[in-house]
């Protein structure tokens, strides 16, 4: 095992979900099943195939050309920062002393693009045209560090449904390269319009309303909207310090399907790596998995190659460890998705239980054998978890999370 300088901890934890605007919101309503997905009502969804998100029952600022909120991505990191912060026992000036030492690894799939869609939809005056910095995802990171008293490294990561996931790479690289004592990582996205309508051209949206991952009757996803933030640091110094740790960062993997621009390799290729990547960079074998966060988009193109990648990877303990999909209670909060699905992983090995599934009802064919959490958590000790998310364009990632002792 790693030095105590070298490994890395998670000290402070923020979470907003459409299921829970607090962590312990958020923790409540995962452990007891319970869904965030409601009707919309921040925008016309008549023409979609259904009308409910995961929408987040907060205030969100509104972007006008003159808002220095710069919409729903920054207002719904910088809420789950504060949180983040105020656990972990730290404020943004406390963490400004640490200087270069402090670094920031932010994910986000939109960026700016409710700006852009504000602009479009109002007609604004032309005179103030859209500032070309509002395309880039990197000046939306940089309101995040300034909220975050971040002065050193910073990183944004954008691979769509894995960025959450991929980019605690980052965060842990910084650390352990000894480039940075202290990270701040997680991701944001808000609900859109062209989130909307996006999957909608796609048919991936569920036109019941029900995201029901590994389910036989599955019949798409439902978009939803969120953030999560961490505090990340040396086992040494948090220890020095008296924090709290949730858990320990034992290792990630990245890959990539190298297969088709939307669809997923259907063995599981990708998946299968990153998985396996995960393990041997945290110094774990399979048999000492307690608990896999699935994907599970409840679309069949991703069930189907999961399954089977957890059955590859499992062997013959496929039917011992435990597996769920907490978008059954989210929705899929895309860009978000990695960092709010760890936030899940972290509070099950704080917290000692299982989260479920909410929806599975009877398991599809290819997912029949392994261990489906359903409808509400069980209590039970989780000492290693794995968090998966897998992406278009085959960007595949996944985090191997230890219980510190």
């Amino acid at each position: 095992m790693r030095a105590d300088r070298d490994r890395i901890v998670v000290t402070g934890l923020g979470v907003v979900a459409g299921n829970g605007v607090d962590r312990e919101a958020f923790c409540e309503a995962i452990y007891e099943g319970k869904t965030g997905i409601r009707p919309v009502t921040r925008f016309d969804v008549s023409q979609f195939r259904t009308p409910v998100a995961g929408q987040v029952e907060v205030e969100v600022p509104k972007v006008t050309p003159r808002d220095n909120q710069f919409g729903g991505t920054v207002s719904l990191a910088v809420r789950a920062l504060n949180e983040a912060l105020a656990d972990a026992g730290l404020t943004a000036e406390q963490i400004a002393t640490l200087g270069p030492r402090a670094g920031l690894a932010f994910s986000t799939s939109h960026g700016g693009t409710a700006y852009v869609m504000e602009h479009i939809k109002q007609e604004l005056d032309q005179t103030e045209p859209t500032p070309d910095w509002l395309f880039e995802h990197s000046y939306f990171t940089n309101r995040v560090a300034l909220a975050a008293g971040i002065q050193g490294p910073c990183s944004t990561t954008s691979s769509a449904c894995a960025a959450g996931t991929a980019s605690v790479g980052f965060a842990i690289d910084m650390i352990r390269s000894g480039r940075a004592d202290l990270m701040v990582w997680g991701g944001s996205d808000p609900l859109m319009e062209i989130s909307y309508g996006g999957f909608h051209i796609m048919k991936a949206l569920s036109p019941t309303g029900v995201p029901k991952p590994f389910d036989k009757n599955r019949d798409g996803l439902i978009i939803g909207e969120g953030a999560a933030m961490m505090i990340v640091e040396r086992l040494d110094q948090a220890l020095a310090r008296g924090a709290h740790i949730y858990a320990e960062i034992a290792g990630y993997g990245l890959s990539n399907d190298a297969y088709h621009a939307t669809s997923p390799d259907p063995e599981g290729g990708g998946a299968l790596r990153a998985m396996e990547m995960a393990l041997a960079d945290a110094g774990l074998q399979v048999s000492e998995i307690d608990y896999i966060n699935a994907h599970g988009t409840a679309t069949p193109a991703n069930d189907t190659m999961e399954a089977k990648a957890i059955h590859r990877l499992l062997g013959d303990r496929a039917g011992q460890v435990a597996i769920s999909s907490t978008k059954s209670m989210t929705g899929h909060c895309l860009g978000a998705a990695g960092s709010v699905e760890a936030a899940v992983c972290l509070l099950a090995i704080d917290r000692g239980f299982l989260p479920p599934t909410a929806t599975l009802a009877e398991p599809e064919a290819g997912a029949e054998g392994l261990n489906l959490i359903k409808t509400q958590g069980r209590r039970a000790t989780v000492k290693v978890a794995l968090s998966n998310s897998f992406a278009f364009a085959g960007n595949t990632a996944c985090i191997a999370f230890r219980q510190y002792q």
